[in-house]
């Protein structure tokens, strides 16, 4: 059973810290509007992050990008020793208003986190240098937390041996009107948003936003407004038995034949067939992939 030791909120600030120590780890597949940076230690198990699955060693780090469905899973060691995980979440508009009112030192940090669209998965090496920071941010309290923490935070980007799940981010100089797009992006991609809306956000023109997506992140609105709403969907297929349509509302897909089509062209399979899958896979492991309230 896992053991959870909660942290809570550090000094009103828009992050928390969880610390864990368990004898295993559930599947749990979840997801949240903050980052998760997930320190583990001592398991022997795997790592969901969206579609990407993989084996985990004695120490692994890894990045969860916001909104994107993940879960981590690890039997009883056979020598009986207890696993432990470090769990910092964090937002993205909380950085950037840190950035905006006297820490100009972390808008690059802005820039390489607005960047992400699934995760990161760092290298074992890098994994090993920052696991005794990390491992000791639960002892810290008050102002020490908050500078480890951020001190971390800005070691994330120079760990060149990172895997880039989905995406290959380019070292570019921050631009803070496309992180403020994507920080308003990420709270409201459920709602009617528009290209329009968020350049208005970002105080620039449609074209510029256009350009600044397509420069800095290969990408476009379109492609992140459906990454955000189909990583939305996949965890309601996973965690409720509820019909395709209300997922697909629920999802901000009004329209059903909408919702298949992009949930297609974004898993290479239909709604349906995802959910299947998934049982299967559940089945085989033993475990229920329904989570009940």
């Amino acid at each position: 059973m896992l053991i959870r030791e909660w942290i809570g909120n550090s000094q009103g600030h828009a992050w928390r810290l969880n610390h864990h120590v368990a004898e295993h780890i559930a599947f749990n597949y979840h997801f949240h509007p903050e980052y998760e940076l997930t320190l583990t230690l001592g398991a022997g198990g795997q790592r969901h992050i969206g579609h990407d699955i993989e084996s985990i060693t004695e120490c692994d780090l890894a990045l969860v990008a916001p909104n994107q469905p993940h879960s981590w899973q690890a039997p009883v060691r056979s020598d009986g020793a207890a696993l432990e995980l470090q769990v910092v979440l964090f937002r993205l508009d909380w950085l950037v208003a840190l950035t905006e009112h006297g820490m100009p030192e972390l808008r690059h940090l802005c820039q390489w986190l607005a960047q992400i669209r699934q995760g990161v998965v760092f290298s074992p090496a890098f994994s090993q240098l920052l696991a005794p920071r990390l491992a000791r941010l639960h002892e810290l309290t008050g102002v020490k937390r908050l500078i480890a923490v951020l001190d971390i935070l800005s070691e994330l980007e120079k760990d060149t041996a990172a895997r880039f799940i989905d995406c290959e981010v380019a070292q570019l100089e921050p631009d803070r009107r496309l992180i403020k797009a994507m920080t308003h992006l990420q709270s409201h991609y459920l709602q009617s948003v528009t290209l329009g809306e968020l350049a208005e956000v970002a105080a620039c023109s449609v074209t510029t936003l256009k350009r600044l997506f397509l420069q800095q992140m290969k990408s476009s609105f379109s492609q992140e407004l459906m990454r955000l709403r189909i990583a939305h969907a996949s965890h309601l297929l996973l965690t409720t038995d509820r019909g395709i349509d209300w997922v697909a509302n629920q999802s901000g897909y009004p329209c059903l034949s909408h919702f298949y089509q992009q949930f297609s062209v974004r898993l290479g399979l239909s709604p349906r067939a995802f959910r299947r899958q998934a049982k299967i896979r559940a089945n085989a492991a033993g475990k229920p992939n329904v989570n009940r309230p």
